[in-house]
């Protein structure tokens, strides 16, 4: 994200404006520092700003879907439904997908779909690189384990029974013998 200043001196942010979704589904505005609703990121589409909503935890941009939600709530609230001919093909084509049936009519570009297809690739591509940071920690600590594991078995196989044990200080013998 780029910072510029403005004239007053303070520091205005360009570039999307970063929301994100905690596992409870809260929504946070990491801008604003606070808590939004799906209503307020509608209304802050509406006001031409750019957001971008990103899963907390794995960090994946989930804007589509939460801008899909949002429709999905608009639609509930307004009662004025598309045509159910309309509804029942978006459910028979592409597995009830709206993305699918939007591609079927052509509103997205060939080179919409090979972003798309890009983005999928660096999605797995980043949990392959996750899965064997995993792998890398999981080997280490297994390693480890081994290792002190043999330490273990070789301070056992010790023979300290000739040692003497030393006394401690204020040690009761009379417990010893008990």
């Amino acid at each position: 994200m780029d910072n510029q200043t403005n004239t007053t001196g303070s520091v205005m942010t360009t570039g999307p404006k970063i929301i994100k979704r905690y596992q409870n589904r809260k929504l946070y505005d990491t801008q604003q520092s606070c808590y939004v609703t799906l209503d307020d990121i509608a209304k802050m589409i509406r006001t031409d700003e750019e957001v971008t909503v990103v899963d907390n935890k794995t960090k994946r941009d989930i804007t589509a879907s939460t801008l899909s939600q949002i429709i999905f709530e608009a639609e509930k609230k307004a009662g004025d439904y598309a045509p159910l001919s309309v509804l029942r093909e978006i459910i028979q084509h592409e597995n009830g997908s709206m993305s699918g049936y939007l591609a079927k009519l052509g509103v997205f570009t060939a080179e919409k779909k090979q972003q798309e297809r890009e983005q999928r690739a660096l999605d797995f591509v980043e949990n392959t690189q996750q899965r064997s940071s995993y792998d890398d920690v999981k080997s280490t600590l297994d390693a480890r384990i081994s290792n002190a594991a043999e330490k273990t078995s070789s301070y056992d196989s010790k023979n300290f029974d000739s040692e003497p044990t030393p006394e401690l200080p204020g040690a009761n013998r009379n417990t010893a013998s008990n």
